[in-house]
C-alpha cells in the first residue's frame, strides 16, 4: 500500500448527509504534508438549504456559497487530489456518508474509496482521554486546533492525529497502522451515478417520502413514519462507537430532523433503530410532543427501567453528539 493518503473533512449545510458546503483536504506522503486544498462548495440543489443548527456551528451561510464551485466541481477535484490513495478522517462515517450522498443527489458516480477512521483510532490509541473528540485528542498529541469546525482546519487535526498514532506504533503506511492497532481499514465500494442531475421525479419522490406534504398534520406525519421501512446498521460503522449494537426509539418529534432520518443515521454509526420500546431497548431519545405529560413510549420505557432493564434517555441535543453531528467531533 502506498505511504500517501489524504484527511478529509467536510461540513454540511442542514441534517441532510449530503449538503456539503465545504471540505478541506490534507495530502500526506511518508508521514509528513505535502499539499493541501479548501473550498466552499455550493450543495445539490436537493439540499442547499442553510439550518440555524449548522451555520451555529461551522458560520456558513447561504451567501457564503453563491459564487462557490459546485458539488460536481469540487468532486472533481477531491477525486484527483486523493489520486486513488485511502482517506483519513475523525468520524470518516460521517465524511464517507457525506461523499455518497452529495454524489447520489448529484447523479454522480464515485469511485471505491478505501479509509481510517481516526476517531475510532484514538478510542483504541489514547484510552486514558477524558474523550476522543478531535481537539480532545489534538491537544494530547501537542497539535493546536485554532478553528474548530472549518474544514481545513479539522482535516489538518485529523492529518496530526494519524500521523502521531502512527509513530506511537511505529507504523510507515496505513496498512502498518492497522495490523499494530488492530484497526482494519474500511471501504466504501465504487457507484454508477447519472451522469448528470438526477431527474426531477426521482427528486419528487424522494421528497415525499422523507418530508411532510403541505399541510400535513401530526397523524399524518406518524401513518408516513409507520409506513417507512426501519434500515439495517451499517456493516461499516464504528464498532466503537456510542451507537453502535445498541437498540434506539425516538420518543415525540426532534428539531433537527424527521424520525425516517434519524433511524438512517443510527444505523449508520451501527444501532438498531426501533419504532417501539421493548424489553430490548437501550436507548429512547425523548423529543417533543406538542402534549402535556409524557409519551407512552416514554411511560413504557420508564416502566422497563424501573423493573431493572438498563435504558438511557437522551434528549435532541445528546442525540447529536451521539451521532457526530455537533461539536462532539
Amino acid at each position: 500500500m502506498s505511504h500517501t493518503w489524504t484527511a478529509i473533512d467536510f461540513e454540511t449545510a442542514n441534517h441532510d448527509r449530503g449538503s456539503a458546503c465545504a471540505v478541506g483536504l490534507v495530502r500526506v506522503r511518508d508521514g509528513a504534508v505535502v499539499d493541501r486544498y479548501t473550498t466552499l462548495i455550493r450543495p445539490p440543489r436537493q439540499a442547499d438549504f442553510f439550518s440555524h443548527h449548522n451555520t451555529a456551528v461551522h458560520g456558513i451561510t447561504a451567501a457564503d456559497v453563491v459564487d462557490a464551485p459546485s458539488w460536481s466541481q469540487v468532486h472533481t477535484r477531491i477525486v484527483e487530489f486523493a489520486d486513488g490513495d485511502p482517506l483519513v478522517a475523525h468520524n470518516a462515517a460521517f465524511d464517507m456518508g457525506v461523499l455518497r450522498r452529495a454524489c447520489e443527489h448529484a447523479g454522480l458516480s464515485h469511485p471505491a474509496w478505501e479509509y481510517a477512521c481516526t476517531l475510532a483510532l484514538s478510542r483504541r490509541t489514547w484510552t486514558g482521554l477524558s474523550d476522543h473528540k478531535l481537539p480532545t485528542v489534538c491537544a494530547h498529541i501537542g497539535h493546536r486546533v485554532v478553528h474548530h469546525h472549518r474544514a481545513d482546519a479539522d482535516a489538518e487535526a485529523a492529518a496530526h492525529i494519524m500521523i502521531a498514532a502512527m509513530a506511537r506504533y511505529g507504523s510507515s503506511s496505513l496498512a502498518d497502522l492497522a495490523r499494530a492497532a488492530r484497526l482494519d481499514l474500511r471501504r466504501m465500494q465504487a457507484a454508477v451515478g447519472q451522469r448528470g442531475p438526477v431527474p426531477e421525479p426521482v427528486v419528487e419522490r424522494a421528497a415525499a417520502a422523507s418530508s411532510p406534504g403541505p399541510g400535513e398534520d401530526r397523524f399524518g406525519r406518524w401513518q408516513r413514519d409507520a409506513q417507512t421501512p426501519l434500515p439495517a446498521p451499517s456493516p461499516d460503522a464504528d464498532p466503537s462507537g456510542p451507537l453502535y449494537g445498541r437498540i434506539v426509539c425516538v420518543s415525540g418529534d426532534l428539531a433537527s430532523m424527521d424520525k425516517p432520518e434519524v433511524w438512517r443515521r443510527v444505523a449508520e454509526a451501527g444501532g438498531h433503530p426501533a419504532k417501539n420500546v421493548t424489553r430490548k431497548t437501550d436507548v429512547l431519545v425523548v423529543g417533543s410532543h406538542g402534549g402535556a405529560g409524557k409519551t407512552a413510549k416514554h411511560l413504557r420505557a420508564e416502566d422497563y427501567r424501573a423493573r431493572g432493564q438498563r435504558i438511557d434517555f437522551v434528549g435532541e441535543a445528546e442525540l447529536l453528539a451521539l451521532l457526530g453531528m455537533t461539536t462532539g467531533t
